[in-house]
């Protein structure tokens, strides 16, 4: 398991560092003025960012499956400058247009204060899903030749370029909480975007030149890379529909901005798990590391999580951890409550992530966008149960996740079973 311990180390780092770009910049919003209305805004501004950029974050995976040779690679380029394309008009449409109040104000039920703080970072965002879906690309040409450590490299430059900026803009004191966080992050993915393309240009260069394989279509790629893409675009619209059915329940305005703080420290948690997924995929591609052995080793990444997340809900830790971001005093509570609500999913995010990783090998990725359909579903009714029922917001967010999570989790094992 050492050697497996070893690919997988500068993976997980490289999730670590990227999770650790939303308390940086919480830390920044932490120290500007109207800290809990540029908290919830940067939530927001954040969950229609990721869902927009949804379909390309599968590309790592999708470029570690396919990407076997120069007409592989040029054919994935291809189809990923496409993709950003795509995601670049739609966040023009969003963020620049009255659309942006139809979707916050009317479908997400949103506060106005927060909404309107919100116009200007979206806008300040423009570029990155391009940004990222050129980073998650050349990312994945690195994993399937075993470069991994250069992804932590990158990540680690991207983080840096977020921290100085955010820095510098705090001093300088002339903007908003939520525009500042903005900026940073631009500033670091598109750092990152530019040392992943060159890491990945002496790996490119030698790329084999000739197959015998069929030549890879856009069709093809599509047909792979669709149901990988719906997975992450379900995945991402459970944190608005959240926001949604936190804004219809009691203190809104406080839970929206405790919620930022409480699911970045879960993401953060969760973000060890996550790698076992790009992990899987390239040692079961390579045909090095049998299935039980990757699964023992999930269990083990998802069981150490869940008892760091515990640790930090249940001792002091939490309440440090809130007040080094400068989140106010009466918000600590409720960033406590979501996290222990919370504790079970980094577990499920480990697990979830080794068998999709095992359906992505295999070239089934069908089960994973159903599994996500029927997870999503569950965490919808959740949700509608406890604003019926008037439960306590940030538990019952967490709860929803869990619950969701289990079901996609337990849909996937079985569909893994049925593609031996």
């Amino acid at each position: 398991m050492l050697p497996l311990l070893r690919l997988y180390l500068p993976l997980a780092l490289s999730f670590e560092l990227m999770m650790l770009e939303g308390p940086s910049v919480q830390w920044a919003i932490g120290r500007l003025p109207q800290i809990p209305t540029n908290l919830a805004a940067w939530g927001l501004t954040m969950q229609l960012s990721l869902l927009i950029e949804s379909p390309v974050i599968m590309l790592l995976a999708t470029a570690t499956a396919l990407v076997k040779n120069t007409d592989t690679f040029l054919a994935l380029r291809t189809f990923m400058l496409r993709i950003a394309l795509g995601c670049t008009i739609v966040t023009a449409a969003i963020a620049f247009t009255p659309l942006l109040d139809f979707i916050c104000l009317s479908l997400l039920g949103q506060p106005t204060p927060i909404v309107e703080a919100s116009r200007l970072p979206l806008q300040l965002m423009l570029l990155w899903s391009a940004a990222i879906a050129w980073r998650r690309f050349h990312q994945g040409v690195l994993v399937r030749q075993g470069r991994t450590a250069l992804v932590t490299y990158g990540t680690a430059i991207r983080l840096a370029s977020v921290v100085l900026p955010a820095l510098a803009l705090v001093a300088w004191g002339k903007l908003s909480g939520a525009a500042t966080a903005a900026i940073a992050i631009m500033v670091g993915v598109l750092a990152e975007a530019l040392s992943a393309s060159s890491f990945a240009r002496p790996v490119i260069r030698s790329l084999p030149t000739h197959t015998d394989d069929d030549p890879l279509s856009q069709k093809a790629i599509a047909a792979f890379h669709t149901p990988l893409a719906m997975t992450t675009l379900l995945t991402l619209a459970a944190q608005p529909l959240t926001s949604a059915a936190i804004a219809r329940l009691p203190f809104a305005t406080q839970t929206l901005a405790a919620a930022p703080v409480m699911f970045s420290a879960l993401l953060l948690l969760r973000g060890w798990g996550f790698a076992v997924q790009e992990i899987t995929v390239a040692q079961l591609k390579k045909g090095t590391t049998p299935e039980a052995t990757l699964s023992r080793f999930a269990s083990l990444i998802g069981v150490s999580s869940t008892l760091a997340t515990l640790l930090l809900a249940l001792t002091p830790l939490c309440e440090r951890y809130a007040s080094a971001l400068g989140v106010p005093a009466d918000l600590h509570s409720l960033v406590r409550q979501g996290i222990l609500w919370g504790a079970l999913l980094p577990l499920i995010a480990a697990i979830s992530s080794f068998v999709r990783g095992v359906l992505v090998a295999r070239q089934h990725t069908q089960p994973i966008y159903r599994g996500m359909a029927l997870g999503l579903t569950i965490q919808v009714l959740v949700l509608v149960a406890g604003v019926v029922a008037k439960f306590p917001a940030l538990p019952l967010a967490a709860l929803a996740f869990t619950l969701g999570g289990i079901a996609e989790t337990a849909y996937l094992m079985a569909a893994r079973r049925l593609t031996r």
